[in-house]
């Protein structure tokens, strides 16, 4: 959500309203929902855009830029969906606290020498009923109205990869619509279009790097505010595989540069390791921000995966140390 930007004007929204959707309001507009608590660095809009989207990224800290020949990429880096040879198709869950939740979609499809792909990103806080505040009481208790107040974060993203031999590039354009309100004159939206544009090499199923500059473009235009930029940010990633992944073992490590608006450029760190036999197998995942400006979450994250051949079962835990709680990630993904 926007940060620094004015609250909507919503009159008699929330003398008494109950506590899960008075958080869930309270966080959107000073910045995030709740399971993205300061997720963002800097100042700039859109704090959707900041956050890992699929239970692997998550997992792996965000290091995700040169991860390549998986839907997830859509989000991250489009040049990486360039190796998927026929589709890739995943999906994920993560309720927070107080019943809000973040779901997630992604697919990619090779068309020809293309690859295509879209996701889809959506941040539901709830909804609750509007209160007309009584003045007997002092402003602090009211009567129900029968209208209900929501907010949520919505994103969608078209994104298109070539490949050429060792190299591939790729461009996303991201529209982003955050809301608040009941559906009335006293509505709170914003909304924009992003740009994407990256590309990555792959040297076989040993290494590959990957160079993103992601939300290009204008900003996000508000009913309350003047314009706010989107989080421009350059993420440079290298991923390396220790061990061949075509084996019954595998070891792969990953890392991103990642400089956020604001200057305040961090790493992230993933790792993942795994045992597979005949097509089946198990993976554990670990990240690590290092550098990151300071947050509500935790730097660690983990998680880990079950795979049955083209079907992978994923996991991820985030922590957070401000409000002590947790957030779990559920995503089921299909590679062929």
């Amino acid at each position: 959500m926007l940060r620094g930007a004015a609250r909507p004007n919503i009159p008699g929204v929330m003398r008494r309203a109950s506590v899960p959707l008075t958080l869930a309001l309270t966080v959107a507009v000073a910045g995030a929902p709740p399971p993205l608590i300061a997720q963002g660095n800097g100042t700039s809009a859109g704090i959707l855009l900041e956050v890992p989207a699929t239970a692997r990224a998550l997992a792996l800290g965000g290091a995700y830029a040169a991860v390549v020949g998986d839907e997830g990429s859509v989000f991250v880096n489009p040049a990486g969906l360039a190796p998927i040879h026929s589709v890739a198709l995943g999906v994920s869950q993560e309720r927070a606290f107080f019943g809000s939740t973040l779901s997630t979609a992604a697919a990619a499809l090779r068309v020809g020498r293309f690859d295509v792909g879209l996701g889809l990103m959506y941040a539901d806080f709830g909804g609750d009923s509007v209160i007309v505040p009584d003045p007997a009481f002092g402003g602090d208790r009211g009567q129900a109205t029968g209208a209900l107040i929501s907010a949520y974060h919505a994103l969608a993203v078209a994104a298109i990869a070539y490949r050429r031999g060792l190299l591939s590039a790729g461009g996303s354009v991201k529209y982003l619509r955050e809301h608040i309100g009941g559906g009335g004159a006293g509505d709170w939206t914003a909304s924009g279009v992003g740009v994407d544009v990256g590309i990555a090499a792959a040297l076989f199923d040993i290494a590959a790097l990957g160079f993103v500059v992601q939300n290009l473009g204008g900003d996000l235009k508000t009913t309350s505010a003047a314009p706010a930029p989107l989080p421009r940010t350059t993420r440079l990633g290298f991923t390396l595989n220790f061990i061949d992944p075509q084996g019954t073992s595998r070891l792969m490590t990953t890392t991103d540069w990642v400089s956020p608006p604001g200057g305040d450029s961090y790493w992230a760190i993933g790792l993942e390791g795994g045992v597979f036999s005949r097509g089946v197998g198990v993976v554990g995942r670990a990240g690590f921000a290092a550098g990151r400006a300071a947050s509500d979450r935790e730097s660690v994250t983990y998680g880990g995966g079950l795979v049955f051949h083209s079907l992978r079962i994923d996991y991820a835990f985030q922590g957070y140390d401000v409000t002590g709680v947790s957030s779990h990630r559920i995503g089921v993904r299909v590679l062929r």
